[in-house]
């Protein structure tokens, strides 16, 4: 029933929508390894109601089928302005996660006002009775040059928030806000001020926070020291209840962000300074508009993994190599090639390549761009995908 009611919303919302409906179809194909299958494919329908842009997009994944079901509705009156979503899982079926942000701003004021809302059938909310949520009211001020904000959260953080569905694969969602159980009480609050003049031509970040249950987080950044020849560097520390972590960040004027340094500061009991240790660094240039030269060493994989909050490497991989390059393509657009190697520790061909990473995509019509992904594990499968998107 619910299954039905889904697709009659998205049907009919953009029946009604007649000349304003726009949308999109996007379909990936496994090719490699056989047999030939569909990977993934989704549907988005937008379309314009009284001033607001309402629609959904429907997504489906190999033999797992619908997976997910998004609708979103955005509009603004004068000054301000409102955009929700809600999500549900067709397959259970049940409504999973719903978020709201209404921003107002006015003579260098911003005040943002998010909503959230989680389903009653979603770990670890499943023993709450209900969905469980709760506000976070984010304010900021411009005070001659320096930037000054808080966060209040009731209920609910300004934070991560990361669905989960398996079936014959494994598929996520990630929103910027994760509500709590428990209900409408207060959770944090966190107060912080950007550009704080220092001396010499350094600025000064600062952030601190705290829970219902007392001291969350502390943080400092000192930012464009400067060193010679047009070279800075930005440091970073930040302190938790559970531990600390440091990061340097060298900037070189034309490269700005080219090379970055992972790592934590250690401490003698009972707080003297011990010294830095480093997890990996990563190199990034932009070689030209869209063409650069990426390089990430870890020393310490996981670390570098939790830092970042993405898991890059496989099995004792700990470095990769990318370039990109781009041209122009049909219609006013670029073509985009993105390679990639990966190297383990362990040796092997090559100084220890473990894999290679191709991504390509082709404008060829104005409305129309082909995708080509490869990945060749050395002494493995490869796995090749051909995929398009359509807009109207």
């Amino acid at each position: 029933m619910v299954r039905r009611a889904l697709f009659a919303l998205l049907l009919f919302s953009g029946l009604a929508f007649g000349q304003t409906l726009s949308g999109s179809w996007s379909t990936k194909i496994s090719l490699l390894p056989p047999p030939v299958a569909l990977s993934s494919t989704e549907f988005e329908l937008f379309g314009t109601v009284a001033g607001w842009k309402v629609g959904g997009r429907a997504e489906f994944f190999g033999t797992d089928g619908w997976v997910w079901q998004t609708l979103m509705a955005q509009g603004e009156f004068r000054s301000i302005s409102s955009e929700w979503t809600l999500l549900f899982g067709p397959l259970a079926p049940a409504f999973l996660y719903a978020l709201g942000k209404t921003t107002f701003a006015y003579s260098g004021l911003d005040l943002t006002l998010w909503s959230a809302m989680v389903g009653p059938n979603v770990p670890p909310y499943v023993f709450t009775g209900g969905p469980s949520g709760g506000t976070v009211l984010e304010l900021g001020y411009n005070l001659e040059g320096v930037r000054v904000s808080g966060e209040l959260g009731f209920g609910a953080r300004k934070q991560d928030f990361t669905l989960i569905y398996s079936g014959v694969g494994t598929y996520t969602k990630t929103f910027p806000v994760d509500p709590f159980p428990g209900g409408f009480e207060f959770r944090y609050l966190k107060l912080s001020a950007e550009d704080v003049p220092f001396c010499c031509g350094i600025s000064l970040d600062l952030g601190f926070s705290f829970t219902k249950e007392g001291f969350d987080e502390f943080s400092a950044t000192l930012k464009s020291i400067p060193i010679c020849c047009g070279i800075s560097f930005d440091a970073s520390a930040t302190f938790t209840t559970t531990g600390k972590r440091v990061a340097i960040e060298p900037k070189w004027e034309g490269i700005t962000g080219c090379f970055t340094v992972y790592g934590d500061v250690n401490f003698q009991e009972p707080g003297a300074f011990q010294g830095i240790e480093v997890y990996g660094f990563k190199v990034r240039c932009e070689l030209a508009e869209c063409n650069y030269l990426e390089i990430l060493t870890a020393f310490d994989p996981a670390k570098v993994e939790e830092i970042l909050g993405e898991e890059i490497f496989q099995n004792d991989e700990f470095e990769y190599v990318k370039l990109g390059f781009c041209g122009p393509g049909c219609c006013g657009g670029n073509w985009q090639l993105d390679l990639s190697a990966y190297f383990t520790r362990s040796g092997g061909v090559l100084f220890g390549l473990s894999r290679i990473l191709a991504d390509f995509s082709l404008p060829i019509m104005a409305n129309l761009t082909v995708d080509v992904g490869l990945s060749a594990p050395v002494g493995g499968l490869a796995s090749l995908t051909v995929g398009w998107t359509f807009t109207f």
